[in-house]
């Protein structure tokens, strides 16, 4: 063997090589998307046409896309959609478009309701074709990944998405706190609160009021205070102050000092008597 065809064996399997090490970095467990891409966040109902071919979305568990595609039956063409396991296919319907009703050879609009019911990474696809006609591959098609996430689970940008009674989608995250004053109030049994001050990172963006969680572990109370804004929300990019007070469940606690924690930034208070009413 020459030195020449030595090297241009070593030349093809560096090749080989690089080629196999690109395609595993694009595939990851979740079906090959990697989902370190930005992929657009969807609430529940959110339309989809032609448009959105060869697309990403994710949506919460349980939620509900709704896909419109333009057909003509009375050609004999239909779109012949593939639902996978995990999604559920809800809502099946034909409207013919406004105006045309009763006209022959009238086209309209395919309408699907598709519900997310397990997490996963999923593919619809659709051909447009006379069922009786073999597939030539010259077809329109169209195809979609759509990303399950269950309520709380990261997006692919990393923050987390709820669904609130209203319906909405909402973007969880962590308020970003500044500083943080204890109050005691001139009563007794003593009553503590705090009050918490920051920003916020836009104009959608709100503190999470009701679902402000306070723990307590001996001494020390953690507040954790968290924001939602909706999730196909266009917000403003500007920083919002925000001002919070929240109360503490201090009755019955001893004498001692006492540390508050609220989203990383602490501050203490003391009780010089036990906080009881004998």
């Amino acid at each position: 063997m020459s030195k020449y065809t030595g090297m241009g064996i070593l030349v093809l399997i560096t090749i080989v090589a690089v080629t196999l090490a690109a395609f595993s970095m694009g595939c990851t467990e979740n079906g090959g998307v990697d989902l370190t891409d930005d992929v657009e966040i969807v609430g529940s109902g959110a339309v989809f046409t032609e448009e959105a071919n060869a697309s990403e979305i994710s949506i919460e568990q349980n939620g509900i896309i709704v896909l419109k595609l333009e057909e003509n039956p009375t050609t004999g063409y239909s779109w012949n959609l593939t639902v996978p396991e995990g999604l559920k296919l809800i809502g099946d319907n034909f409207v013919i478009a406004p105006g045309d009703e009763g006209l022959v050879g009238a086209g309209g609009i395919h309408e699907w309701e598709l519900q997310a019911e397990t997490e996963g990474t999923y593919e619809i696809s659709a051909i447009y074709k006379r069922l009786w006609e073999n597939t030539t591959g010259e077809e329109d098609t169209f195809s979609m990944t759509v990303i399950v996430l269950a309520a709380g689970e990261p997006d692919a940008n990393g923050d987390n998405i709820t669904m609130d009674e209203d319906d909405t989608e909402y973007i969880i995250g962590d308020a970003v706190v500044e500083d943080i004053e204890i109050f005691l109030m001139e009563s007794f049994p003593l009553q503590v609160s705090v009050n918490a001050t920051g920003y916020l990172p836009d104009g959608c963006t709100v503190i999470d009021v009701d679902n402000i969680e306070v723990t307590r572990d001996g001494k020390t109370f953690d507040v954790a205070l968290k924001t939602k804004r909706p999730s196909d929300a266009m917000c403003t990019q500007a920083l919002v102050p925000f001002e919070v007070n929240i109360p503490l469940e201090v009755y019955g606690l001893e004498a001692g000092v006492y540390t508050v924690d609220v989203n990383g930034v602490t501050d203490t208070f003391e009780f010089t008597m036990d906080n009881v009413i004998e």
